[in-house]
């Protein structure tokens, strides 16, 4: 049994190495930018409440990731002081006709985890901390992603 896992897990590997060489980031857009003040009064932030999904569509020719966060912010009382909400739309074309055999629905979710979300992630981080400056808000960094997670764990304000 070990073995049968063993090889399976290698050829999975190899079919994703076989997709990450087969396609080029093509572009990261976008698609929805919006932040809220609830708490005019608001100075601190204590809570951060990201919430990270991702859906793809995969025509033949490119995948596109359309990667959603929406966020409330809480003050130290646990009241919500903001919400913050952004769609990127990264898209990626195929750079030969036999890269696209391997998007299968298995490949591209690891696909996801191990390599799309790196060239997304900078732009999240960068937006987040934008949009709570541009509230008036402490500036929200997020942190680093870890292996095998869809989005950084931690986050820190600077005050």
């Amino acid at each position: 049994m070990t073995e049968t896992v063993r090889s399976s897990t290698t050829e999975s590997d190899s079919t994703l190495w076989r997709l990450v060489q087969g396609v080029e980031l093509m572009d990261i857009r976008v698609v929805r930018w919006h932040s809220e003040l609830v708490d005019f009064q608001a100075r601190e932030i204590q809570e951060f409440e990201p919430v990270f999904s991702v859906e793809f569509r995969h025509d033949g020719e490119t995948i596109q990731f359309k990667w959603d966060l929406d966020s409330t912010l809480s003050s130290t009382t646990g009241h919500r002081v903001a919400a913050l909400g952004l769609s990127l739309l990264q898209t990626f074309s195929f750079l030969s006709p036999e890269a696209s055999a391997y998007a299968e629905s298995d490949v591209i979710q690891r696909f996801v985890e191990k390599t799309a979300v790196i060239s997304v992630i900078p732009f999240v981080r960068e937006a987040v901390q934008t949009m709570t400056v541009r509230l008036g808000l402490p500036a929200v960094t997020l942190g680093l992603i870890r292996a095998g997670s869809s989005g950084p764990q931690v986050f820190s304000v600077r005050s």
